[in-house]
């Protein structure tokens, strides 16, 4: 047989046919590198791939494409993997991640021997680094960090973690302060020090306020801790910054939220005049490198399923929930770590509505030059290529088919899922709640 056959029956053959590739606009050389076992590259990762590829969907392996020919670096599809990920655990909006550390869901569904390792963070920067040096597969961030995170590393949002429905993010200021009767309006925060993470969605709220009010303050940048410190000694005026954090100060007796995310517009009022009207919101993002986007398919699925039982939980056993994040975060007063549950929707879905606010958060950031790369030059059409949920959405199809719960039986960004969620929240709801591990069973569809 001449070569040129040979080559026309791997095509032929191959399971995810030459049409589909060809039909997206490939050049030649391209599409056959695409095939398993092409005798032109005689790729030993490609033959390893190629023995394994029947134990995914075509579905998978055409969202495989999307970042290239696999190259069998992370083992062939089913077989064990180590990843990194890497967490925030003070941060609210991305609390699937401790759900799905601590009460170990990831090993219901990752092929049997394989190990999750977590790296813990205080803020998206390091996750960020770690993610660009290979050293994280999986990344958790709020929007706003992530969008800096695609700017600067090879990597998709592949899911939403949840969202608030405008209590996650606060300005507080120094409880003394207020007893006193100092700051009554927005004007009085004018001038006046204050404490945010430069980057963070709490920075891009404390723009967005100014914005909205007029009012223009000091902004210095500072991590949480160091925005505690300082309005102990009052040499800031207010820190800006997310749950359990606001929650926290004011049942420490530190602070008090002055002002929530309830109280002013979102980001999209300005950016998008296309999004439904809604009050600030922040949206948890994981983000996976295009390296294991492109190898394990499997692993992406897999690790999703994990994360929506995750949400399952955080939706329907708050209390249980509440538990296994008290336990990756100790320090926290139970009913701190309780009550800010009750602020979430933990919707994984990239809705269109969810997209428009992404698209917002992503002009704003162009705008004052936090993304500045080749790939976020087009904001809209960087959201349309980094906001990827299909991976999710074949979790979800999966899970549904064995009925169990999914982020479909929720409402939607920005919706709230209970009539309760609108309302100002308290930690002395749960003041005396005591936190308990009982046993947990995936919800039914």
């Amino acid at each position: 047989m001449s070569e040129e056959k040979k080559i026309q029956k791997t095509i032929n053959d191959s399971r995810r046919a030459f049409l589909k590739y060809s039909g997206m606009g490939f050049a030649f050389s391209t599409v056959m590198g695409m095939i398993p076992g092409n005798p032109i590259t005689g790729s030993l990762g490609w033959k390893a791939f190629a023995q394994s590829e029947k134990k995914v969907s075509d579905e998978m392996l055409e969202i495989a494409a999307k970042y290239g020919k696999p190259t069998g670096k992370y083992g062939k599809i089913g077989e064990p993997v180590t990843i990194t990920v890497g967490y925030q655990p003070y941060c609210t909006p991305y609390w699937t991640s401790s759900i799905n550390k601590q009460a170990q869901l990831w090993k219901k569904y990752l092929p049997q021997g394989s190990n999750v390792v977590w790296f813990r963070s205080l803020s998206g920067p390091l996750i960020n680094n770690n993610m660009y040096a290979g050293k994280n597969q999986f990344g958790y961030m709020a929007e706003t960090p992530a969008m800096r995170s695609g700017d600067t590393v090879p990597c998709d949002l592949i899911s939403v973690t949840g969202y608030d429905v405008g209590e996650a993010g606060a300005i507080c200021i120094e409880q003394k302060l207020l007893e006193e009767g100092k700051f009554k309006e927005a004007k009085d925060l004018a001038g006046k020090n204050v404490g945010t993470p430069v980057g963070s969605f709490s920075h891009r709220q404390i723009l967005a306020w100014s914005d909205q009010t007029g009012v223009k303050t000091n902004i210095l940048d500072q991590s949480t801790e160091l925005q505690i410190t300082n309005l102990r000694a009052q040499n800031i005026t207010a820190a800006v910054t997310w749950e359990p954090y606001p929650s926290w100060l004011e049942q420490r007796g530190i602070a008090k939220r002055w002002l929530t995310g309830q109280d002013m517009a979102c980001t999209c009022k300005k950016y998008n005049s296309e999004s439904v009207d809604h009050t600030y919101r922040v949206v948890g993002s994981l983000l996976a490198i295009h390296e294991w986007l492109r190898d394990r398919p499997d692993i992406m699925v897999a690790f999703l399923k994990a994360e929506e039982e995750s949400r399952d939980m955080l939706m329907n056993d708050r209390d249980l929930a509440a538990y296994y994040i008290s336990t990756d975060i100790s320090e926290i007063h139970p009913a701190v770590t309780r009550v800010v549950l009750d602020m979430m929707v933990w919707d994984g879905r990239v809705t269109p509505e969810c997209r428009k606010h992404l698209k917002a958060v992503a002009r704003m950031w162009k705008e004052i030059d936090i993304i500045r790369s080749a790939r976020t030059k087009d904001p809209d059409k960087f959201v349309d290529e980094w906001a990827d949920d299909r991976y999710l959405r074949l979790a979800i199809k999966e899970l549904k088919a064995q009925g169990q719960w999914t982020s479909e039986q929720l409402p939607g960004f920005p919706k709230e899922a209970r009539p309760d969620q609108v309302k100002p929240h308290t930690w002395k709801t749960y003041e005396k709640i005591e936190l308990k591990q009982k046993p947990w069973n995936a919800s039914k569809a």
